[in-house]
């Protein structure tokens, strides 16, 4: 009132000086009024337009004599209308409480009334929900109709291609699930909170609706509708089994029934409101869903069971076929409510909403796995292509059990309808309130989701055969939304600056030009400019080396149990604790870990950091190395005895000498993106002698008197055989300790962090890695037993020509090997010198520091050519460290997960089954030293 009263006051000054001046401000009434109603509180009222009229007509009676004066008084005025206009505009914004956004810190610059409007929708109305929320949601969206179709979905597919497509949708959609919870806040400040949102920002305001709007609600309506059928023909089924001789009541009074109970939870306001009723539901769904496939285990397989295509004819089993992936593709819809649900968590800039929305979906991921597979598999299995299209319709007995499934399924369909309803309401409230502008209230509320419920119910009851048309809406909608929608969303976002990322254009720089050229000159630092594939055959050349050769030896020492035990669960956590290393590759915004020590140093200290990383660090690239030279040694030794085998024989010295003379100059390649071509090569060449490792064993055949009995006769000797095995599978994983360096080489950006492009060469990898080792492993542990050698190809004597060309395949591959692994030694030797000492960058000083460096691994190789028989001591005390739980003591320092949560607990299991490797692993090793002490001669 005080700024109004203020320009009123003024606005009546006296007449003379307004008329004095309104003979020129004619000209200018339509943009000063305009000005006035712009910048002042509130608009300009009737009356002053009326009043400057007025005046204006009164103004052309006066003498041009005082038009100089006027200018000069009516510019004045205005320059103090539009001061006091400014001046009100701004005491009215400082009046304004700057108050965060539960979700984001960031300044709300919308008025009251609109903040009123979000804080009543729905999807933004509650900020509160923690991870665990995530899971059931995600769990009670995703499990629900659509698992008891996957059985019949099963027989029209077949065994193969059912199990390729089960898995591949739950890969893909879990990798589109964690694209749509990392693109969430992915703009600073500002939160997706509805997936036509996201589409709008990638696609553009109107095209955004015009692709996402209609295929979600194609998707939500779909399901809400499918469940109204499905939750009926389920409490239908219900009432037949537990009342038998009771009256036939028809399908169109369960759906009543069902839809009676969403009458009343459809007033529920938001996705907080129910996370009741979805833990209730998740829960009910991994009851009925291992009661469907318990139930099916326990009534046997059927005698005449068959798993052939049912359809007698190719078109109708080709068609069948498309109509299961549109089943199985329903099975998989919960990405339509993601963004919705993590709308709901809180988040700040430090800890964003994507933590522990992640953390829900792989926990909710985990229970779909539960669910999903057993169900699908065990029911195709037991009824083969005479499976119902719901498998609680296939299943007759236990009665008493059957019934309570399906009233499980009810229960949980009821929670799920609510969770795909939200949006709807969501978007139905919104266009009420903020396009219609209805007031918001209770009534518009009861009345807007009373009638959508009754819409729903309404199409079940007249279209019961609705859960029928799964497939096509399934392909049409389900498939586009969950399968590839985020994948584009993705690519239109991040394409623009395609293969043209500058991390020093994005980032402050505060180093000087001299500390900036350094760095510019050290291997690690020197290049970012490294393509997702670089990262994929450098770390399966790191991996894959001279460890593959010695795992049949170390399945004989472990057993088939336990060595297939121990191989999988290895594979299992170093793909984990790797997965974490590049993720806190670049933890802190603006900073990035680019070598193993100084994400020590972050998490333990500067001085502490260094002390417990560096010596564990050079032990493994040091050790490997030396153990790389006598490997490739020995591997050339062998390819010459068996080429040349009328040839003098020559000591393993100058083998290992040869092999360090291609070293010696490969070491002069500057960094990582300067060897990525000896990598390359050396990648091929690991796959490639594995498969000759496997394969000419296969070719060779199980031996007559093969034996899988532990091959020490003593109980001691069997347990320390044991311990030094654990060893050697530790040292073949032991490619974490280049994580971090080989990922410093990748460009990044805060838009586009190197962490995408890293994982997925790591992803590429671990899958080259399984298919090397596993086959390696098992198949020549199957062929040879107990009597394999150390190194495989020692064992393996024909074909002469290919064992030959295996040989020297691993030469190949050891020498980029050798590598990969002595870069971040140079590096650390190149800081310490330029850094620390003082000396000059330059081409003498690294070619001087880097020959000594394989000089000495030389050296070390030749006089204990034996070194290779270490590998469980060191494998246990250094590998087993900065591979199986270090990267989790370090995730645990620097994010605190909360005690007994899921990360809690993964974390703390890697670290326990590190420490038993790191604590028996040495022992057994250092025996194996003691008892073979008498064979090792030096200089051999």
């Amino acid at each position: 009132m005080e700024d109004y009263s203020l320009f009123h006051i003024y606005q009546h000054l006296p007449g003379t000086i307004l008329q004095l001046i309104t003979y020129l401000s004619s000209s200018w009434n339509h943009s000063f009024t305009k000005k006035v109603n712009v910048l002042s509180p509130t608009k300009a009222s009737p009356s002053v337009s009326v009043y400057l009229g007025e005046c204006i007509v009164a103004g052309v009676a006066f003498h041009k004599s005082y038009i100089t004066l006027g200018f000069i008084i009516f510019r004045v005025k205005k320059i103090i209308l539009v001061s006091l206009g400014i001046l009100s505009r701004f005491r009215a914004m400082g009046t304004q409480a700057f108050t965060p956004d539960n979700s984001i810190d960031e300044v709300d610059e919308r008025d009251a009334q609109e903040k009123a409007i979000d804080e009543w929708l729905p999807i933004t109305s509650a900020r509160g929900a923690k991870w665990w929320y995530s899971a059931f949601h995600n769990v009670t969206a995703m499990v629900g109709a659509g698992i008891l179709i996957l059985p019949h979905a099963m027989s029209q597919l077949g065994w193969g291609p059912g199990v390729g497509v089960l898995v591949m949708s739950w890969i893909i959609t879990l990798y589109t699930l964690w694209q749509m919870v990392e693109m969430h806040e992915m703009v600073p400040g500002k939160r997706f909170d509805r997936y036509h949102e996201l589409g709008q920002h990638a696609f553009g305001e109107k095209l955004g609706l015009y692709i996402v709007i209609p295929l979600q609600l194609i998707v939500e309506v779909g399901v809400g509708i499918v469940y109204m059928v499905t939750g009926g023909s389920s409490l239908q089924r219900f009432h037949q089994l537990v009342c038998e001789h009771c009256k036939e009541i028809k399908l169109t009074y369960f759906i009543m029934i069902f839809a009676s109970v969403q009458f009343v939870l459809s007033h529920l306001p938001n996705f907080d409101s129910i996370s009741g009723v979805s833990l209730a539901a998740a829960v009910m769904s991994l009851s009925y869903s291992t009661i469907a496939w318990g139930a099916s285990l326990k009534r046997g397989v059927n005698p005449d069971v068959q798993y052939g295509y049912k359809y007698k004819t190719t078109a109708g089993t080709v068609f069948n076929f498309f109509n299961s992936l549109g089943s199985i593709a329903f099975a998989y819809a919960g990405h339509n409510v993601v963004l919705e649900i993590q709308s709901t968590m809180p988040s700040t800039p430090e800890k964003p909403s994507k933590g522990p929305m992640w953390k829900g979906v792989i926990a909710a991921y985990v229970a779909v796995a539960i669910c999903y597979f057993p169900v699908a598999l065990i029911g195709y299995w037991i009824f083969g292509n005479e499976v119902d299209e719901n498998i609680f319709k296939s299943l007759k007995k236990p009665v008493w059990l059957i019934a309570m499934a399906n009233l499980f399924v009810v229960v949980h369909l009821i929670g799920s309808y609510q969770i795909y309803t939200m949006p709807v309401f969501d978007m139905i409230e919104y266009l009420l309130v903020k396009i219609l502008k209805f007031k918001p209230s209770w009534m518009l509320r009861s009345v807007s989701r009373n009638i959508y419920v009754a819409f729903t119910m309404f199409i079940g009851i007249t279209l019961p055969f609705f859960d029928g048309l799964l497939g096509f809406f399934g392909g049409f909608a389900f498939a586009s939304t969950t399968y590839f929608l985020p994948c584009i969303i993705w690519l239109a976002i991040y394409k623009p600056r395609k293969f043209s990322l500058s991390w020093f254009t994005n980032w402050v720089d505060e180093r000087d030009a001299q500390e900036k050229a350094i760095d510019d000159w050290l291997p690690i630092t020197a290049s970012r400019d490294a393509k997702w594939w670089y990262s994929a055959f450098h770390n399966v050349t790191a991996i894959v080396g001279a460890g593959v050769l010695g795992l049949p030896y170390a399945m004989a020492q472990l057993g088939w149990g336990p060595g297939v035990s121990v191989l999988v669960i290895s594979w299992i956590i170093t793909l984990y604790t790797l997965w974490q290393m590049v993720e806190m590759h670049e933890i802190v915004p603006g900073k990035r870990f680019d070598r193993y020590h100084e994400l020590g140093q972050h998490a333990f200290g500067e001085k502490l950091g260094l002390y417990i990383v560096i010596p564990l660090q050079l032990i493994v690239e040091a050790g490997v190395d030396i153990v790389y030279m006598v490997t490739g040694g020995r591997c050339l030794h062998r390819f010459y005895t068996l080429v040349f085998k009328d040839c003098k024989k020559m000591k393993l010295t100058y083998f290992i000498m040869i092999f360090a003379s291609v070293q010696f100059v490969l070491s002069h390649l500057p960094n990582f993106n300067a060897i990525y071509g000896v990598s390359l090569a050396a990648a091929v060449m690991s796959l490639s002698y594995s498969t000759i490792a496997w394969g000419a064993s296969l070719n060779e055949g199980v031996r007559p008197d093969v034996q899988y009995d532990y091959k020490d006769t003593t109980i001691a000797g069997t347990f320390f055989n044991f311990f030094n095995s654990l060893g050697s599978v530790a040292f073949a994983y032991a490619g974490h300790n280049v994580v971090l360096e080989i990922q410093a080489t990748m460009p990044s950006t805060p838009e586009k962090p190197s962490k995408g492009p890293m994982l997925m060469g790591v992803i590429a990898a671990y899958v080259a890695i399984a298919i090397c080792y596993l086959p390696v492993a098992l198949i020549c542990y199957w062929i040879f037993g107990n009597k394999v050698e150390e190194n495989i190809f020692m064992t393996l004597e024909k074909p002469v020509w290919l064992i030959a060309m295996a040989n020297l395949f691993v030469v190949i591959h050891l020498s980029g090997g050798y590598q990969i692994y002595a870069m971040p030694v140079f590096d650390m030797i190149e800081y310490v010198l330029v850094k620390k000492r003082k000396f000059k960058p330059s081409w003498r000083l690294r070619i001087v520091s880097r020959n000594i460096y394989v000089a000495f691994t030389m050296f070390i190789g030749i006089t204990f050519p034996f070194f290779d028989g270490l590998l469980g001591f060191f494998g246990g005390f250094a590998f087993a460290s900065t591979t199986y739980f270090l990267p989790c003591i370090i995730w645990l320092a620097i994010y605190k997960p909360k005690k007994f949560s899921l990360s809690w607990f993964t974390n703390w299991i890697c670290i326990v089954l590190g420490v038993i490797l790191m604590t028996l692993a040495p022992i057994g090793g250092l025996r194996e030293i003691i008892v073979h002490a008498t064979k090792y001669k030096f200089y051999s």
